[in-house]
């Protein structure tokens, strides 16, 4: 069966999966290709982990410019981003984050990383949704943006 993907707008997709079409947001189209790379792992005899895929997506936090991550620091749950820290086992990120989020909550989040136990992996994913849906959300309405070394500005 053929799947085709078609951009309609920044934060909506239309997938053809044989004779249907769905209508889709940029975190589920990123579930989608967690999906579809963990059948491909499958079928090939391979372990593959959905929570390392979802902490992936996460981590592209690590490409947003200082000033754009505090944006996105502002409007997640401190929670969710403890716990994305916890599974994430990066230390790019975590000075990232600490360095970003201002000094008492940053304390705190540093002892918190230290004395909390890692979360199950329902929880982890739950957490690391809300922070790419946030992610999307602000890259859709202008206020962050990726850039990369492709990034030109005519």
């Amino acid at each position: 069966m053929k799947i085709g993907i078609k951009k309609i707008h920044e934060s909506e997709w239309l997938i053809h999966i044989g004779c249907a079409s769905v209508k889709v947001d940029q975190f589920s189209l990123a579930l989608l290709e967690i999906t579809l790379e963990h059948l491909l792992a499958l079928e090939h005899g391979e372990a593959h982990s959905t929570l390392h895929s979802y902490v992936k997506l996460g981590l592209k936090i690590k490409d947003l410019p200082d000033l754009e991550c505090q944006k996105l620091l502002r409007v997640v749950e401190v929670k969710d981003l403890l716990e994305f820290m916890l599974v994430a086992k990066d230390e790019a990120l975590n000075e990232l984050v600490l360095r970003n989020i201002g000094g008492i909550l940053a304390k705190q989040l540093e002892k918190d990383l230290t004395l909390t136990p890692e979360p199950s992996d329902e929880h982890a994913k739950r957490a690391i949704r809300r922070i790419v849906e946030k992610i999307f959300e602000l890259e859709y309405r202008g206020e962050i943006e990726f850039k990369t070394e492709q990034t030109r500005y005519i």
